[in-house]
């Protein structure tokens, strides 16, 4: 392999990974839009880092962690401003002062549009380190915080009815959720991430049973999907969000297909 490709593909397989994992959790609590909305509000954030000249992967963190904070104070079972209603005036909002800071932009916006859309271009041995740090990151919290996952994916309330801190671990999540996101933006794209969150976890529980199983399922998943998708957009000359989201719906729709055909052969339920 030229190596020119091994951090771009080591990046793929990392964040593939990680982003694969988060799935597992979003898709689990049935909130996939929190993935959405924090990797808008990091995009937003890297788009004015881009436009005041400040470091964008800092910017990006610093918009993502003030969107978890207002995600993660937001108890559950709150009738007039729950969690999901806060997210979507958050996404517009981020919505609209990424496309504002694309507008006040001058000259050349290829570093934007890879932001969007994702790119080959911007990927090297910094961000493989940065995302390899941060999926280990992840993976040592999914381990430690197992137990108080498991509870809080059955259910908050009875998570805490139990004596599980379910607030501080779902904030920690949120923070998790912000830099993964944060991280991936140049590889996959802020427009297109959402669908390696999703669709792995979908085809993970379409084919496994229990936490580890369906984790390290999610996991692989991801990883296949954003190198498959770099695979492709590398050849064809493609933007890689693009090409990734195409892959990883085409594994979700084989797991699908898979898990349909053993249902018939009596393989499970």
């Amino acid at each position: 392999m030229d190596m020119f490709l091994v951090p771009i593909f080591l990046s793929g397989v990392l964040g593939g990974a990680g982003t694969g994992l988060l799935g597992v959790f979003i898709v689990g609590m049935r909130m996939p839009f929190v993935g959405v909305c924090i990797s808008h509000a990091a995009m937003a954030g890297a788009v004015f880092g881009l436009l005041v000249g400040w470091p964008e992967q800092l910017c990006a963190l610093a918009v993502a962690a003030g969107a978890t904070i207002i995600l993660g104070t937001i108890p559950p079972g709150r009738t007039r401003m729950d969690i999901n209603t806060a997210m979507g005036v958050l996404f517009p909002l981020t919505m609209g002062l990424t496309f504002l800071g694309i507008g006040l932009m001058s000259g050349p916006r290829t570093e934007v549009l890879g932001l969007l859309w994702g790119s080959l271009l911007f990927v090297d041995n910094r961000d493989v380190l940065l995302i390899g740090a941060t999926t280990a990151t992840l993976i040592a919290f999914s381990v430690v915080f197992a137990k108080e996952m498991r509870a809080i994916l059955f259910s908050r309330f009875l998570a805490a009815a139990t004596g599980v801190h379910q607030q501080l671990v779902y904030m920690l999540f949120l923070v998790m959720c912000g830099l993964v996101l944060t991280v991936n933006l140049h590889t996959v794209g802020g427009l297109m991430i959402f669908a390696l969150l999703a669709n792995p976890a979908a085809a993970a529980l379409q084919l496994a049973r229990g936490y580890r199983s369906v984790c390290f399922a999610a996991g692989t998943l991801g990883a296949l999907s954003a190198v498959g998708g770099l695979m492709f957009a590398w050849g064809l000359d493609l933007p890689a969000g693009a090409c990734i989201v195409l892959v990883s719906t085409a594994l979700f729709l084989v797991a699908l297909g898979v898990r349909r055909i053993g249902n018939r052969l009596g393989w499970g339920e």
